[in-house]
């Protein structure tokens, strides 16, 4: 009797802890799985022909200067967003955080290439040119060297004091924005101009920027930043077709601003799933900037996404009826016909319409340039 009442009190605690989640040992110490890690997101965007489809970050921010998360915590939650590649990009000359303050700025990229190692994420080195407009601020990503740009963003006196105009305001130190521009080009850095319309409201082609496109020395433009949009880079794609990006620049903790939703992201068409062959990509423009849904940049690179997230299998041909099973994470949304008729491709899912073969389906949420992409889906 003694016994099976020790049988039955074992099993009532095993249940109790089972329906409790907790895994019992002892009375001084128990595991509570509802805290056990989330799982990774996976992010469902095809690879095309020839080349993978790599999702990345490439403008972010650390403890180091202004943000609120450590380095190897950024890549920690890359991975977890479903991430393949991210750059840090430290603002140089930027402390803003008490009691942090560095003189080495490789330091936050040696240690998120060290977690990229462990999660087995690609971590590209990259620094930030921080200046006022209109120079603004300029990525400069594969840099092999943080070291030896200006820390000073505005001008001193002899005693190390700001220097500040007749309205108190401080005084940028334009004479240094070229020359640390020119630094990061001699060590063959992919130089993105990043926020234009920030924090004035203005998107506005500068000369300076305008000739460094010309010259081709601005490598890509970031239409998307954060939760802002910059239109006016659409029309800058159309005159100079320098590639666009989407990216977080992100200071705080990404569960604070994106949740379960997707990130900005920059899709990466690289050979191969390494640094180098994502170098390469992306200064030979094989990219596109994801937000939102939408999608923007190459037409030719948008087409072949479409097609390859779009999978067709025809119901009726008569009469047009095709059922459209969407692999991807992204909505497609596309017009046809006159009057125009709207048709949505939900992630993931699959729809039913009467599209007739042939159709040209004009998506209006992946744009090359102003306009819009159109492509027959069958």
């Amino acid at each position: 009797m003694k016994r099976l009442f020790v049988l039955q009190t074992m099993l009532l605690v095993a249940v109790f802890a089972y329906g409790q989640k907790l895994y019992v040992g002892n009375d001084d110490r128990t595991y509570c799985r509802d805290m056990e890690s989330i799982a990774r997101k996976i992010v469902s965007i095809p690879d095309i022909d020839g080349y993978l489809t790599l999702k990345g970050d490439f403008h972010m921010h650390t403890v180091f200067a202004d943000a609120e998360v450590s380095a190897s915590g950024r890549v920690r939650e890359a991975w977890f967003d479903g991430l393949d590649i991210i750059a840090m990009t430290e603002h140089v000359g930027v402390h803003k955080n008490e009691g942090i303050h560095i003189t080495d700025y490789n330091l936050p990229n040696k240690l998120a290439i060290k977690a990229g190692k462990k999660y087995g994420l690609l971590v590209v080195p990259g620094m930030e040119i921080t200046r006022t407009k209109p120079f603004g601020h300029i990525n400069a990503l594969f840099i092999k060297d943080c070291n030896g740009f200006e820390e000073n963003r505005y001008l001193l006196d002899e005693k190390g004091n700001l220097l500040r105009d007749k309205d108190g305001k401080r005084i940028p130190n334009r004479a240094t924005e070229m020359s640390d521009f020119e630094k990061a080009e001699a060590q063959g850095a992919f130089m993105m101009w990043n926020h234009p319309g920030w924090p004035d409201g203005k998107s506005t082609l500068y000369p300076l920027h305008k000739k460094l496109i010309e010259e081709g020395r601005i490598d890509a433009i970031e239409l998307f930043n954060g939760m802002d949009v910059y239109p006016r880079v659409l029309d800058w794609y159309d005159t100079y077709k320098v590639p666009m990006m989407a990216n977080s620049d992100i200071h705080t903790p990404s569960s604070c601003m994106y949740g379960r939703t997707l990130r900005p992201m920059t899709l990466v068409f690289a050979k191969e799933r390494t640094i180098e062959s994502v170098r390469e990509a992306m200064f030979a423009g094989r990219i596109l900037a994801l937000y939102s849904n939408t999608l923007a940049g190459d037409a030719d690179l948008i087409k072949q996404i479409i097609e390859k997230s779009l999978q067709i299998r025809v119901i009726d041909e008569k009469n047009g009826k095709i059922e459209v099973t969407n692999i991807s994470d992204i909505q497609f949304e596309a017009l046809f016909d006159n009057p125009q008729k709207i048709v949505t491709f939900y992630p993931r899912s699959a729809v039913q319409y009467k599209i007739p073969q042939g159709t040209e389906l004009d998506f209006k949420n992946c744009l090359a340039g102003r306009k819009s992409v159109k492509i027959k889906i069958w």
